[in-house]
């Protein structure tokens, strides 16, 4: 449930920013804190919200970096759930990238 919607977020970000878009794309990992960062600090809407606000907390240090953290075990194996997914999602794309290339792409490298 949570992934799915992790998921709808991913692909709405990547359709309205093509690859040739003046804009720079920002990485899958990248997303998945500021979609998570945004669902902790409005208030909670659906119930995907309540979990990601029960189980994740969101923490700042002096040198103003945010980082994750699980509040229960329940919470660490679901931050550790939506990074993977972001990393298979990034896996992904360059795949798909990588597979439209032809050797002579590599010539000038």
């Amino acid at each position: 449930m949570i992934l799915s919607e992790f998921s709808r977020f991913l692909q709405e970000y990547y359709e309205e920013n093509s690859p040739n878009s003046a804009k720079e794309r920002k990485t899958p990992v990248f997303l998945l804190f500021f979609w998570v960062k945004n669902k902790l600090e409005t208030p909670a809407t659906t119930n995907i919200d309540k979990i990601l606000q029960k189980e994740i907390y969101l923490a700042k240090n002096r040198a103003e970096d945010f980082f994750l953290i699980g509040k229960s075990p329940s919470g660490r194996k679901l931050i550790d759930a939506l990074y993977n997914f972001a990393l298979s999602f990034e896996q992904q794309q360059y795949a798909r990238w990588i597979h439209e290339r032809k050797p002579e792409d590599f010539k000038n490298c």
